[in-house]
C-alpha cells in the first residue's frame, strides 16, 4: 500500500517520485536503472520542461494574447505586450547580484586563490547567469568540469558554467539529508537519438537511446568524477522552486489585454463610421465629400436630414483605471520595486528608501540563502582538485557577502560611521559600510597610507634638522670667523 507523505506528489514513476514543486528523488538504497532514468526523462520532457519554455517566451516578450484568435477584418485588432517578466527579471538580479558576491578567506593564500580562480573562470558572469535563470524558471544550476586548458605545471583547473532547467534535473535521495544523488542532462543529436549524461558521485556516464519507448541505454562512455560530489548544482529561486512571475502571469495576460483594448478604441475614434439619415448621396458626390472634408446635403430632406459619426460609448475612465490596478498588482504581487513611482523624486532619506525596497530586500535575503549553499558546494569541489595550492577543507571557512543596489544617503551613512568609530573594530565597521567591498583590502591600504605618511614626515623632519645644522654652522662661522672644520654646538 502506498503512503501518501504530505509535501510529495502523486506521481510515482515505479520508483522515481516526483514531488509537488517538480523534484525528482529515489530511494537512497537503490541503484538507478535504465527505465527508471528513461522515465524521468521523459516526466521532465512532457511535463516540466513546456512550463520552462512558456517562462522563457514570456521572458522574451512572446506572450500569449500575439497567438489568440485574429478579430474580424474590420475591426483594430492591436496586441501589445507589457513585458513584465523582463522588467522583473532583469531589475530584481541587478538588485540582488549587481554588485558581484564577495568571497572572503581569513587566509591570504586562500584569498589569492579564489580571486585567482574567479578572474580565470569567469565566475562573476556565470553566477549572474545562473541568478537570472533561478529567477526565470525558479531554479537553475552551477556546472562544474575540468577544463581542457593547462597552467604551467600541465595541471587542469576546474571552470564553471550555467546550465538552465530545460534539459537538466537532479534526482535527490529520500533520506533526511535529502543529498544530490544523481545529475542528469539530455539532448537529442542530429540522428534523432537521446543522448543522456548521467552523473553520481564517482562517475560521469554517456548514454544513448535511439527511442524513449526502449527500457535500454547504450553506455557509450564511462569517466572517473573528479569531485567528492555530483558536479551539477541546484540554486533554488525558494523552496517552491517558483519563478519570479509564476503566480502573476494572469495579471500579466490582462494588463496586454486591457493595453491592447484601449489602443483598439483609439484606432475606432480615429476611423468611426459616418452616419447621414434622410438624405441620399450618390458615390461620387460621397468620394469628394471625402476629400474635400465637406459634406453638403441638398434637396427637399435636407432640412430633416441628420449628418454624424457613429460614437461607440466612452469608457477612457474605466480602461484607465483598470490598467493603474493592474500594473500596481503586479508590482505589490511580484515584490519588485517600482522605480518610476513618484516617491523617489527629490532626496528621499535612507530610511525611506529602505522602505521602499524592503520587501525585493527580503526576497533577496531568501535567495542569499540559498545562492550561498550552491556556492559552497561549487568551492568544494574546485578547492577537492586544487593540487596543494590550497588545503581541500579551505572551502568550509570562506565568507559570502552579498551587496545590495540599494540608493544610499551617504550623509547618514558617514554620520553613523562616524558614531560607530572607536567603539567596534575597523574591520566590522568597514563591513557596514556599502562603499567599501573588501574591508581587508581597505585595511591594508589605510596602513599603507599612514605608513607613507609617517615617512614623509620623518623625511621633512629629518631635512629640517638638516637645515638647522647647516644653517647654525653658517651663524657660527660668520661670528667667529672661525673655519668650516671648527665643530659647533
Amino acid at each position: 500500500m502506498e503512503v501518501n507523505i504530505p509535501g510529495l506528489g502523486n506521481d510515482l514513476l515505479d520508483m522515481v517520485r516526483i514531488t509537488d514543486n517538480g523534484e525528482f528523488t529515489f530511494p537512497a538504497s537503490e541503484e538507478i536503472t535504465s527505465g527508471d532514468l528513461l522515465n524521468a526523462v521523459d516526466y521532465h520532457r512532457n511535463h516540466l520542461r513546456p512550463k520552462y519554455e512558456k517562462e522563457y517566451q514570456y521572458y522574451r516578450g512572446k506572450h500569449d494574447i500575439l497567438s489568440a484568435a485574429p478579430k474580424a477584418e474590420y475591426k483594430p485588432d492591436n496586441r501589445i505586450v507589457f513585458n513584465f517578466p523582463k522588467k522583473a527579471v532583469t531589475t530584481f538580479n541587478g538588485f540582488f547580484i549587481g554588485n558581484p558576491v564577495k568571497v572572503d578567506h581569513d587566509d591570504d593564500t586562500v584569498d589569492e586563490f579564489v580571486e585567482k580562480w574567479d578572474a580565470l573562470s569567469n565566475f562573476e558572469d556565470v553566477s549572474s547567469e545562473v541568478s537570472k535563470q533561478s529567477s526565470m524558471y525558479g531554479h537553475s544550476y552551477f556546472f562544474v568540469y575540468q577544463s581542457e586548458e593547462t597552467d604551467s605545471n600541465q595541471y587542469s583547473h576546474p571552470k564553471v558554467a550555467a546550465v538552465s532547467p530545460m534539459n537538466a534535473f537532479l534526482i535527490y535521495d529520500d533520506s533526511f539529508e535529502h543529498k544530490a544523488r544523481y545529475g542528469v542532462m539530455y539532448r537529442y543529436n542530429y540522428k534523432h537519438e537521446l543522448e543522456i549524461t548521467l552523473f553520481d558521485k564517482s562517475f560521469k556516464r554517456e548514454l544513448i537511446s535511439s527511442s524513449l519507448s526502449n527500457d535500454y541505454l547504450d553506455q557509450a562512455r564511462v569517466t572517473a568524477n573528479p569531485y567528492p560530489l555530483v558536479p551539477l548544482i541546484e540554486v533554488t529561486e525558494n523552496n517552491e522552486r517558483m519563478a519570479l512571475c509564476e503566480d502573476i502571469i494572469t495579471i500579466i495576460d490582462a494588463l496586454n489585454k486591457a493595453m491592447s483594448e484601449k489602443a483598439n478604441d483609439n484606432d475606432y475614434f480615429a476611423d468611426a463610421m459616418l452616419k447621414i439619415v434622410n438624405a441620399r448621396i450618390n458615390p461620387e458626390d460621397m468620394k469628394k465629400m471625402r476629400e474635400n472634408r465637406l459634406i453638403n446635403a441638398t434637396g427637399e430632406a435636407a432640412g430633416k436630414s441628420e449628418i454624424g459619426y457613429l460614437a461607440k460609448p466612452d469608457a477612457d475612465a474605466t480602461q484607465e483605471h483598470l490598467i493603474d490596478r493592474l500594473a500596481s498588482s503586479i508590482y505589490e504581487m511580484s515584490n519588485i520595486t517600482n522605480l518610476n513611482d513618484e516617491s523617489f523624486s527629490g532626496n528621499p532619506s535612507g530610511v525611506s528608501l529602505r522602505l521602499k525596497y524592503q520587501a525585493m530586500e527580503n526576497m533577496a535575503r531568501t535567495k542569499s540563502l540559498k545562492f550561498t549553499t550552491a556556492l559552497r558546494q561549487v568551492f568544494r569541489c574546485v578547492f577537492s582538485v586544487s593540487y596543494n595550492e590550497v588545503n581541500a577543507n579551505g572551502w568550509e571557512d570562506l565568507q559570502f557577502k552579498y551587496t545590495q543596489s540599494i540608493p544610499e544617503n551617504l550623509l547618514e551613512e558617514a554620520q553613523a560611521a562616524s558614531a560607530l568609530y572607536g567603539k567596534i573594530s575597523n574591520r566590522t565597521l568597514f563591513k557596514q559600510l556599502r562603499f567599501i567591498d573588501d574591508p581587508d583590502a581597505e585595511l591594508e591600504q589605510i596602513k599603507k597610507e599612514q605608513q607613507e605618511t609617517q615617512g614623509m614626515a620623518s623625511d621633512m623632519l629629518q631635512k629640517s634638522l638638516t637645515d638647522q645644522q647647516k644653517a647654525g654652522v653658517t651663524d657660527d662661522n660668520r661670528t667667529t670667523g672661525k673655519s668650516t672644520d671648527t665643530p659647533t654646538h
